[in-house]
């Protein structure tokens, strides 16, 4: 093992049966690390089971999970007052759509409160039919009720 070049037809043998142990020891050892990798992938999966299950239970906790619907409805109305003047007032032109987006109580709420619907920016083709624009303009008005709506 001391040169680089082949080694003579005497010594082939000889240097064939030193690979026999370090061969059986390197595919234990691929074995083992391919047992390992599968417990890793095992245990990654269980973990972001946890983490899902953790992550969903602490919002259950969230501080605005106990605010009341009254509270959280001038919040919304806040989100889309385009009224609001202040260093925090900006208006969102997609407040409710984005409010009801959230989960199905902020869905409910936003629905529930006309004033947050009294404001929509509807683009108008240049050609073509309004037939999406009619329904958009129907559907604002309607949850809009009684108040006035500002285009």
């Amino acid at each position: 093992l001391q040169t680089n070049g082949a080694p003579p037809d005497n010594q082939r043998d000889e240097v064939r049966s030193l690979l026999v142990e370090p061969k059986a020891e390197l595919a234990a050892v691929e074995n083992d690390i391919d047992d390992l990798q599968a417990r890793l992938a095992d245990y990654q999966r269980r973990k972001r089971e946890l983490t899902s299950y953790v992550e969903d239970l602490g919002a259950l906790l969230s501080p605005v999970r106990r605010m009341p619907p009254e509270i959280m409805a001038r919040i919304f109305e806040f989100c889309g007052d385009i009224g609001a003047r202040g260093p925090h007032a900006e208006p969102s032109k997609r407040a409710p759509l984005l409010l009801g987006s959230v989960c199905r109580s902020w869905r409910a709420l936003s629905l529930a409160i006309p004033r947050l619907w009294t404001t929509l920016y509807l683009r108008l083709p240049t050609n073509g039919t309004f037939v999406k624009q009619h329904e958009i303009l129907q559907a604002w008005l309607e949850r809009s009720r009684p108040f006035p709506i500002s285009l």
